[in-house]
């Protein structure tokens, strides 16, 4: 059972780490606005793919329900983060329509600067043979079907800033997975110390509730990103030697340094997977560590 609790304690770090990182890209994500960029960039995909000077997308921007689900950022306005498929169809038929009624709308795509969205539109038209209801469905579902590329596009950028973010977290705390996994290996009583520390967190919570909100405020992940620091990681920081006041650079050899990297980049690379990934391969650990104490123990 010794290298079973080696395993649990390395894993239970990188969790920790990993929901660092987690926190960390929140606040990026709010600061930066990043689902709203990516979402304004499937926009323009489907209403300016040909048109040079965006006239349904900047129709579409400055639409009121548009500028009402957008976000302040200082005095001007930023993309939301989410439309519904309801809101994007609402707002679609508006820009198309500009306030006439249904009967217009075959004629008014016709109009329409970009070639690409005209064409879509227009094969809706045909498909549904020019039923308003059944055209509107079809709307939705081309948007729907391009909010899952996008979703796509972003999970693949994020995944890239991920890897940054880890090797970043990795320095400033010294998580050097390969010296973390020497240490637990060799002292028993920090080994012990951490193996509870992971039991208790699997015990402290079934599921890890990640994302539940889509475009969280930047105070909210400013305080979850310092009570994880104050509370979590601080657990395991002192009895790991996590950090660099320790570090004695006098007797720090080439060699040391460049095991010191690659241990860094060993700790990106996994915190890199998400700390959903972590935390369901440490229920598992804990679970296959319960289910194997003797009786006696």
């Amino acid at each position: 059972m010794g290298m079973l609790q080696v395993v649990i304690g390395l894993i239970f770090v990188l969790l920790l780490l990993s929901l660092l990182a987690t926190t960390v890209m929140e606040l990026l994500s709010s600061l930066l606005s990043l689902r709203g960029k990516n979402l304004e960039k499937a926009l323009r995909n489907m209403l300016a793919n040909t048109d040079v000077d965006e006239k349904v997308l900047a129709a579409f921007k400055g639409n009121s329900l548009y500028r009402q689900l957008s976000g302040k950022l200082g005095k001007s306005r930023r993309s939301p983060s989410y439309i519904s498929d309801d809101s994007f169809q609402s707002i679609l038929m508006d820009v198309i329509l500009k306030g006439e009624g249904m009967e217009k709308l075959e004629a008014r795509i016709d109009e329409l600067p970009d070639d690409d969205l005209k064409n879509v539109l227009r094969q809706f038209l045909r498909e549904t043979g020019n039923n308003i209801d059944a055209f509107k469905v079809k709307v939705k579902s081309w948007y729907n079907d391009v909010m899952d590329r996008a979703s796509g596009w972003y999970k693949r950028y994020t995944q890239k800033l991920l890897v940054g973010v880890g090797f970043l977290i990795a320095v400033i705390f010294n998580a050097d997975t390969l010296a973390i996994y020497e240490r637990l290996e060799s002292d028993p009583e920090t080994l012990q110390k951490v193996v509870n520390l992971a039991e208790d967190f699997v015990d402290s919570q079934d599921t890890l509730q990640l994302g539940a909100n889509l475009n969280p405020e930047f105070e909210q992940s400013l305080e979850k990103l310092k009570g994880l620091v104050d509370n979590q990681i601080e657990s395991v920081s002192s009895p790991l030697g996590l950090g660099w006041k320790n570090v004695i650079w006098a007797e720090v050899t080439w060699y040391d340094a460049l095991t010191k990297v690659l241990g860094w980049i060993v700790t990106a690379l996994a915190i890199s997977l998400g700390a959903p990934f972590w935390f369901d391969l440490l229920k598992k650990m804990v679970n296959l560590r319960s289910s194997g104490k003797r009786p006696d123990e």
